[in-house]
């Protein structure tokens, strides 16, 4: 997939968003009006700026607190003008990057007992010290307690939590979204890491480049792997960007690294940091390397599409679906038709299928016999790695997830899923190495995703702790994945409604109304990112602002990974 059109597109509307809303950011709601500060030329559309008041002589204290968490909405220098509204012990030791608080910036409360200040928000997301995006699971207000002083005959700030508070359409100017980039433990893919860091580029470049080689996000910690030897840093803790090249220099471990493993680390960092340079140059302790780009063959794939014509079982036949008719999967197909499925998971290659039926989940193979994989009661559809391992679970039992093989032995999967009471769909990333999950808790549902810890022979072992993502009032139906870090979750909402969350792993989410009586989602290529198979068995796709049947009488709709 070529990403250069969508990297340049995502900066492209990164910066409409950003200059429409810094005209308001820092716009404050008191004192004197002032001209603002002239907005600097820069090269680059990620460097720019929030200009907050500084500190006003003979503040009040709520000024004091209020100016601080907006003069907190600018990185620029390190947080300077922050800073200035704390006393200087607390300037010292205030780390604005420990956290970001994301809120709808309409509702915060000020309350006050002497000079003990409290301000509640309202949360839409957080990012932890990480970049990791997490949106709010719950609506309860955060409270944010803050100590003023006086220092020089004016307040300030001199107990204050870490982190910054930012509502949200600032937070979408002044922070952006990076895709970093590890590999599956095979070095066959490389897996994205979404982050969101300041959008600044005197500083992104060096953020990236930290966070790559201080690993993966936690819920991805054990699933994928890194190129860089073991303790390897930035030996200058900067990273220059020239012409478009990021120059990074590492520190001595990763001398220890091969031929092999210097192109994938260069590849690695190159990936990680393409919205922000067209290429890397690595140097070890000031010495720089002459590395050669991966042959084609040991080129791992990336973000992976499936078949732009979706696979259905539909009458007598299973295969691709081209305009009314069904192209049977050769050596596959019939043998599929023959358990008259109600659910079906293909692998990349469509060698190999899990197929769910009134017997149960089977491994349905091109070559070799059909192998019933799971014949226990109330099994949701199943789904299917590129190894060849079925992943099934009863939907009242979540903890009891197994994998099983070619050889029809079943593995335990462990979970950390302790609140699911149900689980009512699952499925693997294209790449193998992640998989979502809806579960239903004592408390309502609950969208999760996790890493995919793999033993010996590359049988899955364990799920990594999960991370939520969002969900939609109403009863959660099906998830799919529909790119490389996206997946979207059908929900019934009112009568036969139906709505799609489609969102970012670690980032954003849109919400889109479902075809009526929607009961089962894939993900798809081409015009459509996803299709939906009604509960009479029509196939719709979205198309505009509304959907569009593409053939009826379909049993199962296949879930597809990425193709080789």
């Amino acid at each position: 997939m070529n990403r250069g059109p969508i990297r340049a597109l995502a900066a492209a509307l990164v910066v409409a968003v950003a200059v429409v809303l810094s005209a308001c950011a820092s716009i404050p709601d008191a004192g004197p009006v002032r001209p603002g500060g002239t907005v600097a030329q820069v090269d680059d559309p990620l460097d720019l700026d929030f200009n907050p008041s500084k500190p006003e002589k003979g503040a009040s204290q709520q000024r004091i607190v209020q100016g601080f968490i907006d003069a907190a909405s600018s990185p620029k220098n390190n947080f300077q003008i922050a800073r200035e509204y704390l006393t200087t012990a607390m300037a010292a030791s205030w780390n604005p990057d420990e956290s970001v608080t994301v809120d709808d910036g309409r509702n915060r409360t000020y309350d006050h007992d002497g000079d003990q200040w409290s301000v509640d928000v309202d949360p839409v997301a957080s990012v932890d010290s990480v970049g990791t995006y997490h949106p709010a699971t719950t609506k309860a207000p955060i409270g944010l307690r803050y100590e003023l002083v006086k220092q020089d005959g004016e307040w300030r700030i001199a107990v204050a939590p870490n982190g910054v508070v930012i509502d949200d359409p600032t937070f979408r100017a002044v922070y952006t979204q990076q895709t970093l980039y590890f590999y599956s433990p095979d070095f066959s893919y490389l897996v994205p890491d979404a982050r969101w860091f300041p959008a600044r580029v005197a500083t992104s470049a060096t953020r990236v480049a930290s966070a790559v080689l201080s690993g993966p996000a936690k819920w991805l910690s054990g699933a994928v792997s890194s190129a860089f030897p073991e303790g390897t840093q930035l030996a200058v803790p900067s990273v220059t960007t020239a012409g478009g090249v990021a120059q990074v220099d590492l520190s001595s471990e990763a001398g220890r690294a091969d031929t092999v493993q210097l192109q994938r680390m260069q590849l690695q960092l190159e990936q990680s940091l393409g919205s922000l340079a067209q290429s890397v140059q690595l140097s070890i302790e000031g010495n720089v390397e002459q590395i050669s780009p991966l042959s084609s063959g040991a080129a791992p794939q990336q973000d992976p599409s499936v078949d732009s014509h979706p696979i259905v079982y539909r009458g007598d036949s299973f295969g691709l679906l081209t305009g009314s008719s069904v192209a049977s999967l050769s050596g596959l197909g019939e043998r599929v038709v023959a358990l008259q499925p109600t659910a079906v998971a293909l692998d990349a290659a469509r060698d190999q299928a899990a197929v769910l039926s009134a017997g149960g989940v089977y491994l349905v193979r091109r070559s070799g016999d059909t192998v019933r994989v799971d014949a226990r009661p109330g099994l949701i559809p199943p789904t299917i790695d590129n190894s060849g391992w079925v992943l099934s679970v009863p939907a009242d039992a979540p903890a009891a997830l197994q994998a099983t093989g070619t050889n029809g032995e079943a593995h335990a999967v462990a979970t950390d899923w302790p609140t699911a009471v149900d689980i009512r769909s699952l499925a693997v990333s294209r790449d193998g190495t992640r998989i979502v999950a809806l579960l239903q808790t004592s408390t309502g549902y609950s969208l999760v995703a996790s890493g995919i810890v793999r033993g010996s022979g590359g049988v899955p072992t364990s799920l990594t702790q999960p991370v939520e993502l969002a969900v939609a009032s109403g009863t959660p139906l099906s998830v799919a994945w529909t790119g490389e870090l996206s997946v979207a979750l059908l929900t019934s909402t009112t009568g036969d409604a139906t709505s799609i969350v489609e969102q970012t792993i670690g980032g954003e989410q849109t919400v889109t109304t479902g075809p009526g009586g929607g009961r089962t989602i894939v993900g798809a290529n081409g015009l459509a990112r996803y299709l939906v198979l009604t509960a009479d068995g029509s196939l719709q796709a979205p198309t505009g602002t509304g959907w569009q049947a593409q053939t009826d009488k379909v049993g199962a709709v296949a879930v597809q990974l990425g193709q080789p």
